[in-house]
């Protein structure tokens, strides 16, 4: 049984990471002409017939502006084996790493 004992105390930042309601995704995006991959952390299942998936992404992140101005993107689910590449890709930004004109 779990007691009031048992509680601990977290930072006020991080409360809500037990009960984020997604998996981990990747966001694939182009923004004239340059690719861009973000790992997100908070997504959901909304609807099933059309598959519907909403995830937050606002202009903190670096793909916001291309999924403004293009309306697209693609969705990846990653495995288990890929969990030090989502992490190293959600520790950088496209704003800082990005290469104009790279192809994918």
């Amino acid at each position: 049984m779990i007691t009031v004992h048992d509680l601990r105390a977290r930072p006020l930042d991080q409360v809500h990471r037990p009960i984020e309601p997604g998996r981990v995704i990747l966001i694939s995006t182009r923004h004239h002409g340059t690719p861009n991959v973000m790992t997100n952390g908070f997504n959901m299942t909304v609807g099933h017939a059309p598959p519907l998936i909403a995830a937050t992404v606002g202009p903190w992140d670096h793909s916001y502006e291309a999924l403004v101005e293009t309306g697209e993107c693609v969705i990846a689910v990653p495995t288990a084996g890929m969990a030090a590449t989502v992490v190293d890709i959600g520790n950088c930004s496209g704003a800082d790493t990005d290469t104009p004109g790279a192809s994918l």
